[in-house]
């Protein structure tokens, strides 16, 4: 089995499964503070007005990530079985 077959079938495996309430909330969390850390540096490197457009930029990226996330969650991925 090469290495391509690996990364697919644990694609497939954590794909087809649902998300747990845990996993969920450590995506919300990890989101947050990747917006907080990005925020803090681009202000720090660019200033105030450059780190507002950078934060809402990872919200908006973020959110659709957790919608998405939340999605199949609730409905599960059985077009992968």
């Amino acid at each position: 089995m090469g290495i391509i077959d690996r990364f697919e079938e644990e694609y497939l495996d954590i794909s087809s499964s649902r998300a747990s309430v845990r996993e969920l909330l450590e995506l919300v969390v990890g989101a947050v503070l990747f917006v907080l850390g990005a925020s803090a540096l681009a202000y720090y490197l660019l200033g105030r007005q450059v780190a507002i457009w950078i934060a809402a930029a990872l919200v908006v990226v973020f959110a659709i990530t957790l919608v998405s996330q939340a999605y199949w969650a609730v409905t599960g991925r059985e077009d992968y079985e």
